[in-house]
């Protein structure tokens, strides 16, 4: 396990690594040379791991709860309502007068001169219907009230005391939590409703509406609810447990042919870019990686050659033209000369210098363009004439190694781009040309015009080459 190293000042990261085995200050190394521990740890992603499990068994946990804790409360409430409605449906109103004293007319009178009507509620119910209801603090409770509240009917498990009532007429059955008159917690339900009324010898009034209240302990659903709550969350963390520990075994199997590949790519260096990755050492996974590794290997070790062979390249080309003015300043003092004579091995030197700073000129030409700093200005440009330009610096060469050259290319032929970048390419061709030319040889130019492009090919009738250079 690794501990990046965060300023207390600053608060950002600095390059500095501290491996947590061994407290071994490893700035960048794959492995800790204090301990040996290698960074491609399988920590990471068994912590990566066990998050993730963590979470997902959370989300679902939780998901769980949350289903079985409302099945069950409306499992609850739904035996809360069928209780009140069949209590709604077997109390019955009474009503009823007292017989006045005097003759049949005043038992005929107006309304108004009636007596007051009273109204007794009553219950008819067995016995064994509501024994849950007939034991004090039993832990079911009923009560009955008219809109006025000055009837009321309780069952005998509530005794002298009220149960909680909701505001407002509520038009469908009310649920509520709350807290029975025992103490303890509990659901209610609350359903008003008309009751059924006797008809006797006396003339009836209309009845009113009734409030009942059920209400019903809920300990036990509360203690499997706690149950459920320990069972998922011990389930959950034994589970996560075991998968963290699986993921430590598999991902450290499974990462070892990782590592093993790591530091194989850590062994490599500039002097053995040879070096390849076999893939059948390493699982089917990661073949196609080391695939891709030994092609990149092949390329890097070419561009190391073909580096090396170029500062070898730019060193011989550079020693030629210095060995060439120290042969004429050498031959120059030997002894004292006519001041032609001088003149002419200065105009030899200057020869020398020109082609050297034109060499230089190319290579900063070409760093430019590897840069991007370069930028080209197009133009028509008369590819006969350009090209007869630029052999003229070559001419003394080839009068002197007795080369014919030949410009094949017709007037009319012109091209767009940059005088100096394409005079630059050519002047380096028929350098090569006329450099890599047998004495005797011949140089020719062509140009070639097709539908969609300009086509220009230098050719020269070649040289004897080494086996080492054959090779290069």
């Amino acid at each position: 396990m690794w501990l990046t190293c965060i300023s207390a000042t600053s608060g950002r990261n600095c390059k500095a690594k501290v491996c947590l085995r061994c407290f071994t200050p490893c700035a960048g190394e794959v492995i800790c040379w204090g301990c040996g521990h290698d960074r491609f740890s399988p920590n990471a992603i068994a912590h990566r791991g066990f998050t993730g499990t963590a979470v997902l068994l959370g989300v679902l946990c939780i998901s769980v709860y949350a289903i079985t804790r409302r099945h069950l409360i409306g499992q609850f409430d739904r035996s809360l309502l069928t209780t009140a409605r069949m209590l709604s449906a077997v109390i019955e109103e009474e009503n009823f007068k007292e017989e006045a004293e005097g003759d049949h007319d005043a038992e005929a009178g107006d309304g108004e001169n009636r007596p007051p009507t009273e109204r007794t509620l009553e219950l008819d119910i067995e016995v064994g219907m509501t024994g849950e209801f007939n034991n004090l603090n039993g832990g079911a409770y009923y009560q009955f009230w008219d809109h006025g509240r000055s009837l009321t009917v309780r069952s005998p498990s509530l005794g002298s005391r009220d149960l909680p009532q909701l505001d407002g007429a509520q038009t469908t059955p009310a649920y509520l939590a709350c807290t029975l008159p025992d103490g303890k917690r509990g659901r209610l339900v609350q359903l008003r409703f008309n009751p059924r009324t006797e008809q006797g010898h006396q003339e009836q009034a209309q009845p009113k509406a009734l409030t009942l209240v059920v209400a019903g302990d809920t300990g036990d659903l509360h203690h499997f609810l706690f149950f459920m709550r320990w069972l998922l969350l011990g389930s959950s963390a034994v589970v996560v447990i075991l998968s963290t520990g699986l993921g430590l075994i598999v991902t450290g199997t499974g990462l070892s042919p990782v590592r093993s590949l790591a530091r194989g790519i850590e062994s490599v260096h500039e002097d053995n870019l040879d070096r390849r990755f076999s893939g059948q050492e390493y699982p089917e996974e990661l073949r196609p990686i080391c695939a891709c590794l030994n092609d990149l290997l092949g390329r890097l070790k070419s561009a190391f050659d073909r580096r090396r062979q170029f500062n070898a390249d730019i060193a011989h080309e550079l020693r030629t033209p210095l060995a060439g003015i120290q042969s004429v300043i050498e031959v120059s003092l030997l002894r004292r000369r006519q001041p032609a004579e001088y003149r002419h091995s200065l105009h030899d030197c200057l020869i020398i210098v020109r082609t050297m700073h034109r060499m230089i000129d190319t290579l900063l030409s070409l760093a430019r363009f590897d840069s991007g700093e370069l930028s080209a200005r197009s133009e028509r440009i008369g590819l006969r004439r350009l090209i007869e330009d630029r052999w003229l610096s070559f001419a003394d060469k080839a009068h002197d190694k007795n080369l014919t050259f030949d410009n094949l290319a017709d007037d009319d032929i012109a091209c767009i781009s940059d005088r100096d970048h394409l005079g630059m390419i050519i002047s380096n061709i028929l350098d090569n040309a006329a450099e890599y030319s047998d004495a005797g040889g011949r140089i020719w130019v062509e140009a070639q015009r097709t539908e969609d492009m300009l086509v220009l090919s230098i050719s020269n009738s070649g040289c004897q080459l080494a086996a080492v250079s054959l090779q290069q």
